[in-house]
């Protein structure tokens, strides 16, 4: 399965979970998906190394000052924990990963 195949499916899980009320997963699908594009940007550039997984690699993206502002606070609004109140920082997951793979598309492009 070819690496935007992948991504196409964990984001239909996304929008199916956020369907479902469950944002838990939302958060998990969107995630992983950011984690798929951020291999293939890995791939096309071996000097960038974001780590192992998928929120390791959030936070390492995130704090690379190469990448755009706005793509870079998508992923630490992605990557970080819940409140105390049980929220995320992340009000939109499908919504932040979808600024962080249309960057990393057009800069594979």
């Amino acid at each position: 399965m070819k690496w935007k195949d992948e991504i196409e499916l964990e984001l239909a899980r996304a929008r199916d979970a956020e369907r479902n009320g469950n944002q838990g997963r939302v958060r998990t699908s969107a995630r992983r998906a950011a984690g798929i594009a951020i291999v293939e940007l890995e791939k096309r550039f071996p000097e960038k190394q974001y780590g192992r997984d998928s929120m390791t690699q959030l936070r390492s993206f995130a704090l690379d000052v190469a990448i755009p502002e706005h793509v870079r606070n998508a992923a630490d609004r992605l990557q970080a924990k819940l409140t105390p109140e049980f929220e995320s920082p992340s009000k939109h997951p499908i919504e932040d990963v979808g600024i962080i793979i249309r960057f990393i598309v057009e800069r594979l492009s």
